[in-house]
């Protein structure tokens, strides 16, 4: 560990030497980017963080030589946690909430953006970044990776059954299934974080010769379960959970150990930026120490990590009490690069405070939200003065915090009512829910949406696409409302009636419907868990609801399938014409509105009279 004993600040001296020589100096090459995520570690999975049991020697020092972030936030699950760190955007505005299709293809991502800048972009390790598998534009070399070699989700690790399909099962972390590339899924002997170290190693070796910039995503499985540790370390502890997890943590930190090795044997030390993160908390209360909750849990322990980030001679070590989100990592690792940051990130570049060793931005609030089939679940922390949670375990509750972790001191729980925290969450929702679409204008009383393909169809989660409609002739037949050609569509019926399209399934209001206002608002709002059998079986389900001028016409559960072909979802949605220029719409149309929620009558936060009101808002 040689490399990690050399950091230090090079003399100011130095540095004005070096900017005094010649007149035109070589723009210097970009730093490397090594990004190592673990899986499911919790704050106590570091000694040198929690309470000193976590075997992590090289990560302990590793984190006494870098900036050590001691407030810093992620979310509470694999998927939209990545979701989040790849395109620095909060969850909900990109379909993640928690699951979705994948990163639509409009979305700059970090490694996009780090392409754009010269570099060699790889992806090695669980990618779990969407749940459609089956659709080609969700995979790493899509979102902006020259190369993988990995697992699409922990589930695929244990490989086919015998009949070729992918099932369910528990996921095998000794000689697993993994894929390189476009190349078909094969067994690798071997365990796996090993493997994926064996494979950034090699991509670390064979860039050692200064060509271009290189970013590399390891994303490590454990300590995820199943906890099934090689017998070199399982013998080093007890046989019993505990024993194994220690194990497990062990050999994560000996896997660490020997990617940074490689950097310092490949004369690439000084020329890289290495993070370390995790997607969550860990599922064990004790192994978030001293924080409070689990992950899936919008408490401190679900969504409260380490992160540590090192640049010899660029960053000085210390500790960083101010908040960062795992969004704030992609504009940061570019700003480090000496990029332009994309301008409409959620997400926050604070490379001119670290590099400056200046306090961080203040943050006021960070807040989380989920939509499932029983409702809505929030999460909303005031750093400094606590949080509240709604969620299965109690409608709400207001609870105390901690503020940053290394010192230990606990906030008091936030004074609250329900209906200040209800506002809270409306005026977040109004600001985060709507998805950023690109409205053509085709005449006065039609239009088209297109972009953001992954979110413009209702296919996982929550979805509502509302539209301000002026008033309709009677006498003109059926009308069309909005038609996506291969997907779904809404009518207007000649007698009235609204007919709403999905695939095979048609659903008609229960009674005829009055578009006779100077703005009339129509939401289509769904709660979709389509039929699956890998990696969660699901004979599926949807919850419809048809809503004019704020109230309810028409709804159905009957199981709605999204398209089997990826190239459907890409069609442009009309509005007030089918997508064939038929049945126009007689009346007025304005810009839609869709949002990344499932509207009912009555429910926490961003509801159906705001929506409303927000349709036909002057």
């Amino acid at each position: 560990m040689k490399w990690l004993g050399r950091l230090a600040v090079l003399p100011l001296g130095i540095l004005l030497l070096g900017a005094c020589t010649g007149n035109q100096p070589e723009q210097p090459r970009r730093p490397n980017i090594l990004l190592i995520l673990a899986d499911d570690l919790g704050n106590n999975d570091l000694a040198s963080w929690g309470d000193g049991s976590a075997p992590t020697p090289t990560l302990d020092e590793l984190s006494q030589q870098s900036v050590r972030f001691r407030s810093h936030y992620t979310d509470s699950t694999c998927s939209v946690s990545r979701a989040a760190l790849l395109s620095a955007r909060h969850p909900v505005e990109i379909g993640f909430e928690p699951d979705g299709i994948g990163l639509s293809h409009d979305l700059q991502t970090l490694p996009r953006t780090l392409k754009g800048l010269g570099y060699r972009t790889v992806h090695v390790g669980k990618w779990h970044v969407g749940e459609m598998h089956e659709y080609p534009g969700v995979w790493p070399l899509q979102q902006g990776f020259d190369e993988w070699f990995g697992a699409f989700n922990h589930f695929v690790l244990s490989g086919p059954d015998e009949r070729g399909l992918l099932v369910r099962k528990r996921p095998a972390v000794v000689n697993p299934w993994l894929q390189l590339n476009n190349e078909p899924l094969r067994q690798y002997p071997g365990y796996l974080d090993d493997l994926l170290t064996d494979y950034a190693v090699k991509q670390i070796e064979q860039s050692a010769d200064g060509g271009a910039p290189w970013f590399i995503n390891l994303w490590y499985l454990s300590p995820h379960t199943p906890h099934q540790p090689s017998e070199a370390f399982a013998r080093q502890f007890s046989d019993d959970p505990a024993g194994r997890y220690l194990a497990v943590l062990a050999q994560l930190d000996h896997n660490v150990r020997r990617v940074l090795q490689k950097l310092e044997e490949s004369g690439q030390a000084d020329d890289t930026i290495v993070v370390f993160a995790s997607d969550n908390g860990s599922p064990t209360p004790a192994r978030n120490y001293p924080f409070t909750g689990i992950k899936t849990s919008y408490r401190e322990g679900g969504v409260r990590s380490p992160l540590i980030i090192h640049w010899p001679g660029r960053l000085e070590r210390r500790d960083v009490e101010g908040v960062t989100h795992i969004t704030d990592l992609y504009p940061t690792l570019v700003g480090l690069a000496g990029g332009d940051v994309p301008p409409d990130l959620s997400g926050r570049d604070l490379s001119a405070e670290l590099t400056a060793n200046r306090p961080l931005p203040k943050v006021e609030a960070l807040h989380w939200a989920a939509d499932s089939a029983l409702g809505q679940f929030y999460g909303v922390h005031f750093p400094g003065r606590g949080l509240f949670a709604s969620d299965l375990q109690a409608p709400l509750a207001l609870e105390a915090g901690m503020g940053p972790v290394h010192l230990a001191e606990r906030t008091p729980a936030p004074d609250l009512s329900r209906e200040r925290t209800q506002e809270i969450l409306r005026d977040w929702e109004r600001q985060v829910r709507p998805v950023s679409l690109k409205w053509q204008v085709l005449s006065n009383s039609s239009g088209s949406l297109s972009g953001r393909d992954y979110q413009r169809i209702p296919a996982i989660g929550g979805y509502a696409l509302g539209l301000a409609l002026g008033a309709s002739a009677p006498e003109a037949g059926e009308q069309t409302l909005f038609h996506q050609q291969g997907v779904w569509s809404l009518h207007l019926q000649a007698d009235g009636h609204l007919r709403l399209r999905y695939g095979d399934v048609q659903v008609l209001s229960e009674q005829p419907v009055q578009l006779g206002r100077a703005c009339n608002s129509v939401i289509t709002s769904l709660f979709m868990a389509p039929v699956r059998t890998f990696p969660f079986p699901s004979s599926g389900s949807t919850q419809l609801w048809l809503y004019v001028n704020g109230e309810q016409v028409g709804m159905s559960e009957q199981v709605m399938f999204p398209p089997e072909q990826e190239a459907a979802l890409r069609n442009p949605t009309f509005i007030g014409v089918g997508s064939d220029g038929s049945a126009p719409y007689s009346g007025t149309v304005r810009k839609p509105i869709l949002i990344s929620k499932h509207i009912v009558a009555s429910q926490p936060g961003y509801g159906l009279a705001d929506f409303t009101a927000d349709l036909c808002a002057p």
